[in-house]
């Protein structure tokens, strides 16, 4: 493509009349750009264009990288980086595809890594096992008179036998797990439905036959708890308990963050330990630093519960909390050369990005990254 084409498709995409095969290869084309690290200069024959473009993009993204609590959005190499998370959430360059290796300034010579999937064991009543990534779909087991199936998506289903003659005595626990670079969805036997993200674990009863329905979390999980107001719902963690009837919410347990925190999205919740009562409304959540006493706040619902819907979100989010994301999806550990880098960050990025298109994404900020294997060392 000459120049002065290049120019007039340009000037069509920031005056938004491309068609949808222009748009694309405008697109494709400053990905290709930005992977070769271009820098704009006034000698450029169509450097005003670029910034234009790239300025509409970004708005789209409404993308920004945070240091410290200020906001930047610097005009040069870092806009380019600043587009880069808006392609990566808006186009289907970065899907999943076969690990190739990587070449950048500061990621050399490692082989990439794919984002996580569906994948979960569960742990059935007499200690027997069932990788579910690897069940067919159909019955998977049998205890007790109940049928476990794995539906056409890919999620678990307990299927509610006939209640006669069943006693509290005859109650099986299971328990579900997902690894590092897993999630999974479970449909518990009173039609609630379980999102479980990364390293995380349910344990909840085979039939739910008491006054309540408890089940037991670590990690994070979604809950879309049918509603049963004559046997209330309970979720207990390591530092807290969620009481419901029927509702729409996200708890998050993990024993490598500082806190617990329990947001809710629809209906009305109860959260309590050793020394606190609180009711969220919509809106609202609740958080626990290690026991202490609860306290509310208007939560980020969406930043909360984006991990369900694909994505990371980031809210002058803290750079330890953003590795531990990064670590329990991509299945990796991470090491901090020196101190703990204070950089926060903002915006959101696909969850089917590819790590190397992470660790980009990320090097935005200043912080640069070194990759061992299975092993992100952030350098000073």
């Amino acid at each position: 493509m000459t120049g002065p084409e290049a120019k007039q498709l340009l000037k069509k995409y920031n005056q938004g009349n491309c068609t949808t095969e222009e748009k694309a290869l405008v697109e494709h084309w400053y990905q290709s750009e930005s992977s070769k690290q271009s820098v704009l200069s006034e000698q450029d024959d169509y450097s005003t264009e670029k910034l234009e473009m790239w300025s509409e993009i970004s708005k789209m993204s409404g993308i920004k990288t945070q240091n410290k609590g200020l906001r930047i959005m610097l005009w040069g190499t870092s806009i380019a980086a600043a587009v880069l998370i808006a392609i990566s959430i808006s186009s289907n360059f970065l899907k999943d595809s076969e690990p190739e290796l990587v070449q950048t300034e500061n990621i050399n010579n490692v082989y990439d890594k794919n984002p996580g999937s569906n994948k979960a064991v569960l742990t059935l009543a007499d200690g027997s096992k069932i990788i579910l990534d690897d069940a067919n779909k159909g019955t998977i087991a049998e205890q007790g008179g109940i049928n476990i199936s794995k539906a056409a998506d890919g999620s678990i289903i307990y299927n509610m036998p006939e209640m006669a003659g069943l006693s509290s005595e005859t109650v099986l626990f299971n328990t579900i797990e997902t690894p590092k670079g897993g999630k999974y969805q479970i449909i518990l036997p009173d039609g609630s439905k379980v999102w479980l993200n990364s390293v995380s674990s349910l344990r909840f009863p085979a039939i739910f036959n008491g006054k309540e329905r408890n089940v037991e979390l670590t990690g994070e999980a979604f809950f879309e708890v049918a509603k049963n107001t004559e046997t209330p719902f309970k979720v207990k963690t390591n530092d807290m308990n969620v009481f419901v009837t029927g509702t729409q919410f996200n708890v998050m347990a993990y024993a490598d963050e500082n806190y617990s925190a329990a947001t809710l999205v629809e209906g009305s919740v109860q959260v309590s330990n050793i020394s606190s009562n609180i009711t969220l409304k919509p809106g609202e959540q609740v958080v626990s630093n290690q026991g202490s006493k609860l306290s509310k706040s208007t939560a980020d619902v969406e930043q909360n519960i984006a991990w369900k819907n694909g994505l990371f979100q980031f809210n002058d989010t803290d750079m330890r909390t953003v590795m531990n994301q990064i670590s329990r999806w991509y299945d990796v550990s991470v090491e901090y050369k020196g101190s703990v880098p204070e950089k926060h960050f903002g915006g959101y990025i696909s969850r089917d990005s590819k790590l190397s298109q992470v660790l980009k994404i990320l090097e935005i900020s200043g912080v640069k990254f070194k990759v061992e294997e299975k092993k992100i060392i952030v350098l000073p």
